[in-house]
């Protein structure tokens, strides 16, 4: 008989990169990802560039770190829409 084998939930600090889809900066998210998933919450962060928002499950909030500035050649702040 084979037992349930329960997904890896990775623990620690989580580093990882991604591009804003607004501006094309690169950044850095450091995200504090405990054992216990109870502890996990959405927290916001931003873009360091140009301030569009983003979310991650977390314990604490994340800590962002610019590695290379826009892409779009523009120096506007992006702002949300209802639309």
């Amino acid at each position: 008989m084979k037992q349930a084998v329960e997904p890896e939930v990775e623990v620690g600090l989580g580093i990882f990169e991604r591009s804003c889809v607004y501006c094309g900066a690169r950044f850095r998210v450091l995200a504090d990802r405990p054992a216990d998933p109870m502890r996990l919450w959405p927290r916001e962060y931003e873009c360091p560039a140009c301030g569009k928002q983003y979310e991650i499950d977390a314990a604490s909030h994340p800590e962002v770190q610019l590695l290379h500035g826009r892409t779009d050649g523009k120096d506007d702040r992006y702002q949300e829409t209802m639309f």
